[in-house]
């Protein structure tokens, strides 16, 4: 009778690398990890599964790997960070300026198609919540303008009102809190990081050089933004300048919300009053699901990145001086166009009620959304910060070259003057002799 290791060295017998042995050893050990039930009905099903996908049963092989150094000292800085923000003061602190509840926003996010993930959510509504209140009162509140995606980190953009204009303030190259700048933008590259760095005010040139191309940002503030044409600025003047775009071009909301101060000179968009606000809302779906029913609150930037007229220039004679092709500004509460916007309730089918919530989503800014839900609405942004194309981008083209000045009917042509010849040798003193 054979030994057991006979009988070992049988089942080890190879056929193109496999033998039975491993195969019955692979096979139990998959029975002690799943423990099923009726293992002795299941026995060929099992053992044709581990011919499909069979098992290592070197258990060095199946260890994890330990984290290096560096990945210990990542985490171990992440979770630091997170737990200052966990962290309750011990006194409340004061706070002058509002901030959004992103956790009952995501709700009307996740309507929309947006979710950040609970956690980082809540990160985020503590880092906002933490930086509230460290801002001065003049701010008066925050708003999570949205996330700017980049090659590298993206990027959190929180929106607050300008507190007042910077000293020495051209008006004729850069608008003031009245206009562009009316918002000052913090921005962050980590939901748990309570470190939000302003971005620059942006400036009129800026506006019309970032409209000629398309470029996807680095993640990195400080780099320089290679274009043509040329853009005056690195990126976090680019980013502010997309974020000027986008604001004036896919902020709407409800018509009704919003109301014009007529006692302002030029009159300015205000919120309405509680008593108008609630007569008009809220508002069924199926009216807010036409495009009619939603209007800008915030002023589209006109050709030469204004929302305001420019300043009004005089001659040397104190008379006005009528620019040759006047650009027109936006009117306030503008009604959006109904081919730059679609419109979707949720729910919607079956579940579709008149309180159910519409999403308006901007075809013009991918990623711009608008939801609306009974007496309340919220803007959001995610996504590259570019405008849609329907055609493949390609850089524009050089301008065409000058072409040589042509004298006109009273003007006399220009001459080329002949060349003057003379000795360049210096005449020689007086009592200096010749040399031979």
């Amino acid at each position: 009778m054979a030994s057991a290791a006979e009988l070992k060295q049988i089942l080890k017998q190879d056929k193109d690398g496999k033998n039975l042995y491993d195969h019955l050893t692979e096979t139990v050990m998959k029975i002690f990890l799943d423990r099923p039930g009726n293992a002795f009905d299941m026995f060929e099903l099992i053992s044709a599964e581990v011919k499909a996908n069979p098992l290592n049963p070197e258990m060095e092989a199946n260890k994890s790997v330990p984290p290096t150094a560096e990945e210990v000292e990542k985490q171990l800085a992440w979770a630091l960070a997170c737990s200052k923000l966990l962290k309750r003061p011990d006194e409340p602190p004061e706070l002058n300026v509002r901030f959004p509840d992103l956790m009952d926003d995501m709700a009307l996010y996740e309507w929309a198609g947006v979710s950040f993930g609970r956690s980082d959510t809540y990160r985020l509504y503590l880092s906002v919540k933490a930086f509230a209140e460290s801002l001065p009162a003049e701010v008066e509140r925050l708003r999570l303008f949205g996330m700017i995606k980049t090659r590298g980190q993206p990027y959190y953009v929180v929106e607050g009102i300008t507190a007042e204009d910077p000293e020495g303030l051209d008006e004729m190259t850069q608008e003031g809190k009245a206009g562009a700048n009316k918002y000052t933008y913090w921005v962050t590259q980590s939901c748990e990081s309570n470190s939000w760095v302003q971005l620059p005010n942006v400036t009129m040139e800026q506006i019309v050089a970032a409209r000629k191309f398309k470029k996807y940002m680095t993640g990195n503030l400080d780099a320089p933004i290679s274009s043509f044409p040329p853009f005056p600025g690195n990126e976090s003047n680019y980013l502010r300048t997309q974020i000027a775009l986008i604001c004036g071009a896919t902020c709407v909301s409800p018509a009704g919300y919003f109301e014009l101060n007529e006692d302002e000179d030029p009159p300015v968009v205000k919120l309405a009053e509680a008593e108008t606000l609630n007569e008009a809302f809220p508002k069924p779906a199926q009216e807010l699901k036409e495009p009619d029913a939603w209007v800008h609150h915030e002023i589209e930037l006109n050709a030469i990145g204004r929302c305001t007229a420019l300043p009004e220039q005089l001659d040397d004679n104190g008379d006005p001086i009528e620019p040759d092709e006047p650009v027109e500004t936006t009117p306030p509460l503008k009604g959006i166009e109904a081919e730059q916007w679609a419109f979707r309730v949720g729910p919607g089918g079956s579940g579709e009620h008149a309180g159910s919530l519409v999403v308006a989503k901007s075809l013009v800014f991918p990623g711009a959304l608008a939801i609306a839900a009974a007496t309340r609405f919220v803007n959001i942004y995610v996504g590259y910060g570019m405008v849609y194309s329907p055609t493949t981008y390609s850089p524009p083209l050089p301008g065409a070259l000058q072409v040589e000045w042509v004298p006109g009917e009273e003007e006399e042509p220009l001459l080329e003057t002949e060349d003057v010849r003379a000795d360049p040798t210096p005449p020689k003193e007086e009592g200096e002799e010749e040399e031979d």
